[in-house]
């Protein structure tokens, strides 16, 4: 179901055939080249994909013999010119890839690709046996595999949009674990608006902590019934949290598969996207963007200050400062600089 698990089979696969590497390689059609080679040097797969790649004839033929087809190089009638090429002189004979078996797989993505026993000895009846008995298993496997890269794909689209909307987003599983997250959400958790506590999501007090468990609890034990909407009170806001069911015929293995979605909005998010854009050219603490955001709100320093609970005198300070890293020396320049989204 992963790159590394492949990895991990193929070399296997390898000792199984007694073969000096395994390999596999492939793409959808004009997509780049995934070549998984455990035992091969990582710069002679690079030579590989930018030199030797396109010249790989012995390759073409295999690719020619069709989905499920188990070739044998040595049977080929190219492979008498391929043994002159460069490629095999200067890259499979240096590894002692003197010799292959493939097996060529497809995927209803539009993935095909192809599986490579490189032995140093000619292939055997019963390498070719072996090969053809697990060659079912595989183009499940491989079936699988891209199907869950094609879904992931997906849901990280979801999760980009909903980034680009100014929304956090987080998938949880069918035991409420957090499995992946955006950027907003995951800001969210930096500054301590959200938490994750032994794996779930959670609010910055017991109270909404409860107002989460009991919403993403109820949404997971009752999918058909749709998800819900809390507010949860941060220190400088209010949070709007909404969980919906994800379909439950996703193909994901469990426990990957998302069973549900949180959504979060944060009427001040395109605000304090603003403000940070400015605290990393200017430097701001975050006293002065949580001061800076209350001005905004409340439209004065006075008011700002009593609203975060601090003196006047202090946000003065904390103003003066943002003034001197700004470049502004009014509030109203201040409140139209962070306003600006150009």
């Amino acid at each position: 179901m992963s790159d590394e698990a492949w990895s991990e089979f193929l070399f296997k696969l390898a000792d199984l055939f007694e073969a000096t590497e395994a390999t596999l390689g492939g793409s959808h059609r004009n997509g780049p080249l995934e070549v998984f080679a455990p035992r091969t040097d990582l710069g002679r797969i690079a030579a590989y994909r930018e030199i030797f790649h396109q010249q790989n004839a012995i390759m073409q033929a295999v690719a020619r013999q069709g989905p499920g087809a188990v070739t044998q190089a040595d049977a080929l009638p190219e492979i008498a010119a391929f043994r002159r090429s460069d490629f095999y002189n200067l890259w499979c004979i240096p590894q002692r890839y003197n010799h292959g078996l493939a097996l060529n797989l497809t995927s209803s993505t539009g993935w095909f690709g192809t599986l490579v026993i490189n032995t140093s000895s000619e292939v055997t009846p019963t390498q070719v046996e072996q090969l053809r008995a697990i060659a079912p298993e595989l183009q499940q496997a491989v079936e699988r595999w891209k199907w869950l890269a094609q879904l992931r794909g997906a849901n990280q689209m979801t999760l980009d949009t909903l980034d680009l909307a100014g929304q956090g987003a987080v998938f949880l599983n069918r035991r409420g674990t957090v499995l992946d997250c955006n950027q907003t959400a995951h800001s969210m958790l930096v500054d301590g608006r959200l938490h994750i506590r032994q794996g779930h999501l959670a609010g910055p007090d017991e109270a909404s902590n409860q107002k989460l468990a009991l919403m993403i609890g109820r949404c997971l034990d009752h999918p058909d019934t749709g998800g819900g909407r809390v507010q949860i009170e941060c220190s400088d806001g209010t949070l709007t949290v909404q969980c919906a069911p994800c379909p439950a015929d996703m193909a994901f293995p469990w426990p990957q598969r998302p069973a549900a979605i949180v959504i979060i909005a944060d009427p001040r998010q395109r605000l304090r996207k603003r403000i940070e854009e400015l605290s990393r050219l200017n430097g701001l603490t975050r006293a002065e963007i949580e001061l800076a955001i209350a001005i905004v709100e409340t439209g004065s320093r006075k008011s700002a200050a009593e609203s975060r609970g601090v003196s006047d005198a202090t946000a003065r300070a904390q103003l003066t400062s943002i003034f001197d890293k700004t470049g502004v020396r009014r509030q109203t320049e201040l409140v139209r600089l962070l306003m600006d989204e150009g």
